[in-house]
C-alpha cells in the first residue's frame, strides 16, 4: 500500500537546524521513497512497508541525540503528484 506522510520535527533547542537536517538525511537514505522538503514539513511517499522502518530509524536517531517532538500525519494514498489548484 502506497502512503503519503507529512513529518515535522521540532527539536527542543535554539540550534534546531542540524537536528532537522540530520533527520531528513536519515530518511533520504532509503532510495525507494520519494521525499519533498519545504519550510514547514517533510513529505514522504512510498510503500508503507518501506516508510515505517525508515521513520523508526530516523526517529530513534533523533531521540538519541536531541530532545524533540516529531509530528507525523499519514494518508493511505499517493499524493506525490498532487497539484494544488487554488
Amino acid at each position: 500500500m502506497i502512503v503519503s506522510v507529512e513529518i515535522s520535527v521540532y527539536p527542543l533547542t535554539e540550534n534546531y537546524k542540524p537536528t532537522v537536517k540530520s533527520f531528513i538525511r536519515k530518511i533520504s537514505e532509503n532510495s525507494a521513497l520519494k521525499i519533498k522538503v519545504n519550510g514547514i514539513s517533510t513529505q514522504v511517499f512510498g510503500e508503507l512497508s518501506e516508510v515505517m522502518p525508515t521513520l523508526e530509524k530516523a526517529i530513534q536517531s533523533c531521540f538519541e541525540t536531541q530532545k524533540a517532538s516529531v509530528v507525523i500525519k499519514f494518508l493511505g494514498t499517493d499524493l506525490s503528484e498532487y497539484k494544488y489548484k487554488g
